[in-house]
């Protein structure tokens, strides 16, 4: 009979101590649920190439022209209406917050014996796909400095996956006398990038209110840094310009 009451009593102190457990977690989660969320900023702005630029000649094929054709667009350097600089890529770094990058997916591909697209950003970590839309041979031969990174070898068949794991610009060519065929990919360590479109229009939400470092980059015409301030729920608008007279 004691051995029966004593484990009706554990029994119900056992309940009693979940209930209580399950109120103070009901209430955390009210807590959590009552905090407003954070309030973030944008960056809205346009990259400009403004002087003499002139758009460059297409680049002259040497090889397989019967399928490429006898020459390709110069993608270095597209200016559009107004100065309009696309392929710039913008990258943000907080002064104040250690904010993680979370990795990703992108793709590489060679279409009409031209890499595809010319110019991405990525976050350290993130997987690389690279792929042949094109019926003949290409090599993706990565390069950082004047290290190699990875070089390989794309028939129409064949798939590669390569992971991005370090910060930096990445050059890549084709190595079967496709020397027209260029791409870079900016490989970062932060959340907040983007790449001009052809209006040379960027945006980059989801920001923290405070302070920025902010690195334009451009393969042909070089780099920029400012420090901006970006306000809690606010559109800020920015204009980069390279200018040469």
């Amino acid at each position: 009979m004691r051995a029966t009451t004593s484990f009706i009593l554990s029994l119900l102190v056992l309940v009693s101590w979940q209930q209580g457990y399950a109120q103070l977690g009901a209430r955390g989660q009210e807590r959590k649920e009552a905090l407003p969320p954070t309030i973030t900023g944008r960056l809205i702005g346009k990259v400009a190439a403004v002087g003499d630029y002139k758009a460059p000649k297409p680049l002259p094929v040497f090889k397989n022209r019967s399928f490429c054709g006898p020459s390709v667009l110069n993608e270095s350097l597209l200016i559009g209406k107004d100065g309009a600089l696309r392929n710039a890529v913008i990258t943000l770094r907080s002064m104040e917050h250690a904010v993680a990058a979370e990795s990703g997916r992108l793709i590489l591909d060679n279409k009409h014996c031209a890499f595809a697209p010319h110019v991405q950003v990525a976050t350290t970590g993130s997987e690389l796909l690279l792929k042949n839309s094109d019926s003949i041979l290409h090599t993706v031969h990565a390069r950082m400095g004047g290290e190699t990174l990875f070089n390989v070898g794309l028939p129409h068949w064949r798939q590669v996956t390569k992971r991005l794991d370090r910060v930096g610009v990445m050059r890549i060519n084709c190595d079967v006398l496709h020397t027209w065929m260029s791409a870079a990919i900016v490989v970062t360590d932060t959340p907040y990038f983007a790449v001009t479109d052809p209006s040379g229009h960027f945006e980059i939400d989801g920001l923290e209110a405070g302070e920025y470092e902010m690195d334009v980059w451009h393969e042909r015409l070089g780099s920029q840094s400012m420090r901006i301030g970006v306000g809690a729920g606010a559109s800020r608008f920015i204009e980069v310009v390279y200018s040469r007279k």
